[in-house]
């Protein structure tokens, strides 16, 4: 039988989600405000009967099911019914991108352990739902593309490609978010996950704008960079560039530090909005279960 067969001792090995959380989020469903080719609006693609080539899934048989969908070679080792389940040709194509910068391995946990634990639930939620979905890694002036799939028997070659991910060198947005963008035909939905550390990510947002792609906008930092606990004389080195600066912190200068930093998230959901994007603001020590199961549905990410 293909269909996935989920193990502790996997999850464990990816480390990114367990088995009993897969299988809560595994009937949700990714939102796009966006029309593209192949999808009706306001619903999911379903599933074809009989004239699509592709196989994605089984699932049981009920009442009523045409008898040509049933898989006989797994009746005759399991003796139960089971149904092929085909796909359409035209689908939701979700691309889910992650900022490899190396400011995203600040935080405890790291912005980018949780921004790749969040990749690989929407991941799942797309696969189950037969998306195509694709990942891809921004760093340095290019990103890393991980080739779109479908069905969720993909679901852990995606993880092992988002556990390999590591925070490292400077990542320019508005270079490699362009240079995705010329490099994907198929228009979709794009989330970004990314601390926007890099004035050139409105460089980035209008080339997949331009696109026609469906964007939401991540804005991950961590708890330490919202409400610094720091005071007194530091030497602060920029993890990125190595440029270093002397500074005296006070409570003065943190008050004026959280005003320009709730400017900075403020210009970046402005800048979104006005060309259409969703923005969703999070920590990386948000309760990552809530996040998945409430929060993005009730801001209308998931359903």
């Amino acid at each position: 039988m293909n269909q996935l067969e989920i193990s502790e001792s996997t999850n464990k090995e990816n480390e990114l989600l367990d088995a009993a959380f897969l299988q809560k989020i595994e009937k949700l469903s990714l939102i796009s405000k966006r029309l593209f080719s192949g999808q009706m609006k306001g619903e999911r693609r379903s599933t074809k009967r009989g004239s699509s080539v592709e196989f994605a899934d089984y699932r049981d048989y009920s009442m009523g099911d045409d008898f040509r969908r049933v898989d006989w070679n797994v009746y005759a080792r399991l003796e139960k019914l089971f149904l092929k389940l085909f796909v359409e040709e035209e689908d939701l194509h979700v691309y889910i991108l992650i900022d490899c910068s190396k400011s995203m391995g600040f935080g405890n946990p790291s912005k980018l352990l949780y921004a790749k634990r969040l990749a690989a639930a929407l991941s799942y939620i797309g696969l189950c739902n037969f998306d195509r979905v694709g990942l891809a890694a921004l760093a340095g002036n290019k990103c890393s593309v991980h080739p779109p799939k479908r069905g969720k028997q993909s679901a852990f070659e995606m993880f092992d490609y988002l556990s390999s991910l590591k925070a490292d060198n400077e990542t320019k947005l508005g270079s490699s978010l362009h240079d995705f963008s010329l490099r994907t035909r198929q228009p979709g939905l794009v989330i970004l996950i990314s601390d926007f550390f890099d004035e050139s990510y409105q460089t980035g947002i209008n080339a997949l704008v331009s696109r026609k792609f469906d964007v939401v906008l991540f804005h991950l930092l961590s708890r330490e960079e919202e409400n610094p606990s720091i005071v007194g004389d530091l030497l602060l080195i920029d993890s990125e560039t190595s440029v270093r600066r002397e500074i005296t912190i006070t409570q003065t200068l943190l008050r004026k530090y959280q005003q320009r930093l709730a400017g900075f998230c403020k210009d970046i959901e402005t800048y979104s909005l006005r060309y259409g994007c969703s923005y969703i603001h999070l920590t990386s020590e948000s309760p990552f279960e809530n996040l998945i199961l409430n929060y993005l549905r009730r801001r209308g990410a998931l359903r």
